[in-house]
């Protein structure tokens, strides 16, 4: 149940990051290069940090 949840904590954070890359090139009509690597790792960070909460 543990490694569920944590996947989709993950999923979740990815979703966000592209839906934010998204947002920001239509809406200033260029794409936040720097952020590209971030929308690629944090999610893994965030899953990690989440599943060493319990163990």
């Amino acid at each position: 149940m543990l490694n569920v949840l944590t996947a989709l904590i993950g999923l979740a954070t990815l979703v966000l990051g592209v839906g934010w890359l998204i947002y920001t090139w239509i809406v200033h009509l260029e794409i936040p290069y720097f952020a590209i690597p971030l929308v690629l790792t944090v999610p893994v960070i965030v899953a990690v940090a989440f599943r060493n909460c319990w163990d």
